[in-house]
């Protein structure tokens, strides 16, 4: 019988139980991997400004939005996301407060275009466009208001206010110190602008510190460092004077006698001023005879036009000759503006004259037209007497059958006098036969009929005195007939009444 080896069974126990100790490889447990966050960062335009510590645009504010919890890493990068410029605190957003406000304080950035740069433990990062302006002036403007002032103590407009404002490059607005300087001519005022938070600032230039002419006004301003000069903005100052003045008359004679001629010259003053507008002034209008005496004054207190009348009498008597009318103006400022002319008085009043003369009928009416359809319409001379007219009017298409017609010149005389008014015409016709319907009248030459009337009868007929207007020549003398009517006139009256001046 053999003996087991104890040594080798120590030895497979040992190697089984190491076997066991080892084992088979474990199989490793699966687990689920943790879920991306999605984070939403607000887009507030956001605009910063340099210098840090002046109150402007110092800080900006982003919203924060995560759909799960997660600890984000905020970042200032560069435009296109390659350099970071600083970073700013983490912030750790939980189921209980999944949003959050991102501070952001220009302080330590640089101007130009960044971005505002979220990043969560695990997902995609999101950025917000953030801008700092360099708070350098690039433009400045400046405007005035009024545009137009004047030196004058009681004007309205004695100084303008210059507003003055600043950008940088991102064309918002930014605090600056600066001077405002206004230059007409030779003469120049400066006065000191600032404006500590951004707001247009504003100087005062007063039109005393200046004198009259045309300028311009400038500013300069200083911010962050750097300097900009304005725009120019033109500036008017102005005195307060006279500039001219002229003094027209009616008419350049005057004849005193009360007859509706020429009695009296209405005299006219009119001025420009410095301004544009009326302005006070002390003035006189004086009417001055050959030995340099003064007749008659008016006084004036303001540039407007003023009118007035003289009847060209010295107190109550008339002096015939040749007087001077001038008109001495002065506004607050500025030299004294005068102007003159002369009115002649002379002797002389209206007398009323007349003319009458008879004359043939057919010297008058000389033509004829028939207005109807069969050619019955006619008119003949010599009718019934040397020098008369007969018309017979039968058939008419609008009632009326035949038309008569003649022009008579206007005397010279009377012509001469229709200038000084009240020159007329009074036609008479003495009518011998009449049948049916006929109306005649006179008017000037050319012109729409004027004075009209019916014949009613036989014997003398007139539609009445006709003034003329001035420069009449010639009149038109009219007659019409009805249909079915005939007329027969044999001599035509004609009178003037008209005036001429007599200086006996």
């Amino acid at each position: 019988m053999t003996m087991i080896n104890t040594r080798s069974r120590i030895g497979a126990l040992a190697l089984s139980l190491a076997l066991v100790g080892v084992g088979a490889p474990a199989m490793a447990e699966e687990t689920t991997p943790e879920p991306e966050t999605l984070l939403t960062l607000s887009d507030p335009k956001a605009v910063l400004s340099l210098p840090a510590g002046d109150g402007v645009r110092d800080s900006a504010s982003f919203a924060l939005t995560a759909d799960g919890e997660t600890t984000v890493a905020i970042d200032i990068v560069s435009a296109d996301g390659a350099t970071v410029v600083t970073s700013l605190a983490p912030i750790s957003l939980t189921a209980s407060a999944l949003t959050a406000n991102i501070t952001v304080n220009v302080a330590g950035l640089p101007a130009g275009l960044l971005s505002v740069k979220a990043t969560p433990t695990l997902g995609a990062p999101v950025t917000s466009p953030l801008r700092v302006g360099s708070g350098k002036p690039t433009k400045a403007t400046v405007s005035l208001n009024p545009r137009t002032i004047h030196t004058w103590s009681g004007s309205s407009a004695r100084s303008t206010v210059a507003t003055v404002s600043a950008v940088d490059e991102t064309n918002l607005t930014i605090p600056f110190t600066g001077t405002v300087t206004a230059l007409v001519g030779s003469a120049k005022y400066s006065a000191a602008v600032t404006s500590p938070r951004g707001a247009a600032a504003t100087a005062t230039i007063p039109a005393s510190k200046l004198k009259a002419g045309s300028g311009t006004v400038t500013a300069t301003v200083t911010a962050n460092g750097a300097k900009a000069t304005s725009n120019a903005a033109a500036l008017t100052v102005r005195t307060t004077a006279v500039a001219s003045t002229k003094i027209a008359r009616s008419t350049s004679v005057v004849y005193p006698t009360k007859d509706g001629y020429k009695d009296s010259v209405k005299l006219t003053v009119s001025s420009t001023t410095t301004t544009g507008s009326a302005i006070p002034v002390t003035g006189t209008v004086k009417i001055i005879n050959s030995k340099g005496k003064t007749l008659k004054t008016w006084k004036l207190s303001s540039s407007k036009t003023w009118s007035g009348v003289w009847n060209g009498k010295s107190g109550s008597r008339v002096v015939y000759g040749k007087y001077t009318v001038k008109t001495s103006l002065k506004g607050p400022e500025g030299t004294t503006r005068t102007a003159s002319t002369t009115v002649q008085v002379k002797k002389g009043k209206l007398v009323s004259k007349s003319l009458k003369t008879t004359v043939k009928a057919n010297t008058i009416l000389t033509s004829y037209l028939d207005l109807g359809d069969w050619d019955y319409n006619d008119c003949w001379q010599n009718y019934y007497v040397l020098g008369d007219i007969f018309c017979d009017g039968d058939d008419s298409i609008d009632g009326l059958s035949l038309l008569a017609s003649g022009t008579r010149t206007v005397p010279t005389a009377v012509v001469n006098a229709q200038k000084y008014g009240g020159a007329k015409v009074r036609i008479t016709a003495k009518v011998s036969s009449l049948y049916g319907d006929a109306a005649w009248g006179y008017a000037p030459a050319g012109k729409d009929l004027s004075k009209s009337t019916a014949i009613r009868s036989t014997g003398n007929n007139s539609p009445g005195w006709f003034t003329l207007p001035a420069t009449t020549k010639k009149l038109d003398v009219l007659l019409g007939l009805g249909e079915y009517s005939f007329v027969g006139i044999q001599t035509f009256t004609v009178e003037y009444s008209y005036k001429v001046l007599s200086t006996k």
